[in-house]
């Protein structure tokens, strides 16, 4: 690490990825316990991050996948959701708040958004992506919580390849829990 940083961390990223999808987990693990390990920018630890939670996520460890996403959003600084069932009060008032940022903005108007910019953000925003099937499977009542804050993200910060499935689940809690078609 000390003679070749850059190479290190790439080869444990690749190596780690390899790994995952060839079914070597323990060896996976220990390349990503390494980065971790690492006193780096939480930046740098985003490939293995996500490799970690995709292969929670694959193993059937949803709420391990689920604590290491949000683990690393919040080491990014950024807003994360806490892992409990939401109230009603909660996803009631976030939507009230996607709501008003929503208001008077057309298809068009979203579409024409800037492009998202800011790697932490594009970061915690894929990481919502692989929060949103994990929590589904173990809190649904998160999911809101996690769709509202990739929303809030878009339309804040900018336009993403993640914007699309986080617009499209709105429109679907819209369509179906919320009751809302004529808004989906």
């Amino acid at each position: 690490w000390d003679v070749d940083y850059r190479t290190m961390l790439d080869l444990c990223s690749h190596g780690a990825n390899a790994c995952f999808l060839t079914g070597h987990f323990d060896t996976m693990n220990e390349l990503i316990d390494e980065v971790l390990s690492k006193d780096i920018d939480t930046k740098e630890k985003y490939r293995v991050s996500e490799i970690k939670v995709k292969s929670l996520y694959s193993a059937g460890k949803f709420n391990e996948s689920i604590d290491a996403a949000l683990d690393f959003n919040r080491q990014l600084g950024l807003p994360a959701p806490q892992k409990k069932p939401a109230s009603k009060f909660t996803i009631i008032r976030e939507y009230i708040r996607v709501k008003k940022l929503l208001k008077d903005k057309t298809a068009e108007n979203i579409a024409n958004l800037p492009e998202l910019d800011d790697e932490r953000y594009e970061m915690g925003q894929r990481m919502n992506e692989h929060l949103a099937t994990s929590v589904y499977l173990v809190e649904p009542t998160m999911l809101p919580l996690v769709i509202f804050q990739s929303v809030t993200t878009s339309l804040k910060h900018g336009l993403s390849p993640t914007s699309s499935p986080a617009f499209a689940r709105l429109g679907l809690l819209l369509c179906g829990p919320f009751g809302k078609p004529h808004e989906g």
